[in-house]
């Protein structure tokens, strides 16, 4: 059994005890001088694992401790960046960040609570995707497509997304069909409310949606490159209300041919709705 104290001179610190039990390490810890949520990297029994501690009770003894914890095994390295990864991929495909918005490496890994390596690991993943891209200082940035290249991309949703449909509007579940109408509802809100976050939430999701209940193969890998360019450009204008009710509107046909299970009027909706959306 180790115990590790971790602070700075004069400053609150976190005892960690670690035990190893059946090849597994069991871990506890002293919260009572120490703020929520704190966030260490250290290597310990020759694995770098990333650790969270937040809104748990003040523990009096390690023995206490270990018997409110569950038996968990550490969280892998790996895991680590593959969710940040994924955390920046989605917020880029939703629209949080805006095109030429600089991402500094420090200033995310703060954000996320996390260390510098998985996040610049994450962000060189997306480099290599054309999603972001490094400025000479070295800054990664989102970019900025020219007219041309977002007319391209939307070719390219007319094609892949069309081949969706007409398959989900055949394939589709009732589940599926009640999930994708929980999202027209939120878009139809969205119009209502002039809710530009609401709206690129619920927009990925539904087309998504829609790109899982077609069950191509690959589709979804296709898909997402095109949506983190896409998700940028939406957020860089604020729609008018006129553009706001036409694409409530035409995500409603969309789904109406879905449930109606016609996918050739599936096909001319959801050709519409990418079209018209690129007036955004």
């Amino acid at each position: 059994m180790s115990a590790f104290s971790f602070g700075s001179p004069g400053g609150p610190k976190l005892c960690i005890l670690a035990k190893r039990t059946n090849e597994k390490t069991v871990w506890c810890y002293n919260k009572a001088k120490c703020p929520a949520p704190i966030f260490l990297s250290r290597e310990l029994f020759g694995v770098m694992t990333d650790f969270e501690f937040s809104g748990a009770p003040s523990l009096t003894s390690h023995s206490n401790a270990e018997r409110h914890l569950p038996d968990l095994s550490p969280v892998s390295r790996d895991m680590l960046h593959e969710q940040i990864y994924e955390m920046l991929k989605r917020n880029l495909m939703m629209g949080r960040f805006k095109p030429g918005q600089k991402l500094p490496l420090r200033g995310l890994a703060k954000s996320l609570g996390t260390s510098l390596m998985p996040v610049r690991d994450a962000l060189q993943r997306l480099e290599s995707a054309g999603s972001v891209v490094s400025t000479p200082s070295r800054t990664m940035m989102v970019p900025v497509f020219s007219r041309k290249q977002m007319q391209d991309i939307c070719t390219l949703r007319t094609v892949l997304e069309s081949a969706a449909v007409e398959r989900a509007a055949t394939l589709r579940t009732k589940e599926q069909l009640e999930n994708l109408g929980l999202h027209v509802a939120d878009i139809r809100r969205s119009a209502e409310t002039d809710d530009i976050d609401l709206f690129l939430e619920a927009n990925y999701h539904f087309h998504m949606l829609i790109a899982e209940m077609s069950r191509l193969s690959f589709i979804g890998q296709l898909l997402e490159p095109l949506w983190m360019h896409l998700g940028p450009s939406i957020r860089s204008s604020v729609p008018n209300k006129a553009l706001f009710q036409s694409s409530a509107r035409n995500h409603q046909n969309v789904y109406d041919a879905i449930a109606r299970r016609d996918p050739i009027a599936a096909i001319a909706a959801i050709r519409t709705d990418i079209t018209e959306g690129y007036n955004f």
